[in-house]
């Protein structure tokens, strides 16, 4: 009956241990599957950051297409501009010139005429 009993309390022990192994496998599992919850969270996370990030690059896009085209536009604006002045300044020296020169001709005629 001794043996039995050894072989009882030896037993015990085995089960004992798996018991053990049990609950430390069940607490391995239940702290690799919050991992994977956390995991699963961040990528849900990275991916809005993601959406976000392609959202504001699409409207940065735009934003300097546009400032480009304005750019432009603005220079060629300001280059028709120089040109009508240029134009409005030559029409204009031509007029002055013009009324100089009548106002000269009707000064020697008048000096003349004296």
């Amino acid at each position: 009956m001794a043996e039995v009993g050894a072989t009882s309390s030896q037993l015990d022990r085995i089960e004992q241990g798996l018991a053990e192994l049990r609950e430390l496998n069940t607490q391995i599992l239940d702290r690799l599957t919050r991992m994977e919850e956390r995991q699963n969270g961040h990528a849900a996370d990275l991916e809005k950051a993601e959406a976000r990030i392609e959202d504001l690059s699409k409207k940065v896009h735009q934003l300097e297409v546009g400032a480009a085209v304005a750019d432009e536009t603005g220079q060629q604006r300001h280059s028709k501009l120089s040109e009508r002045w240029n134009a409005a300044s030559t029409i204009g020296l031509l007029l002055l010139g013009a009324a100089l020169s009548m106002a000269g001709r009707v000064l020697t005629d008048l000096i003349r005429g004296l």
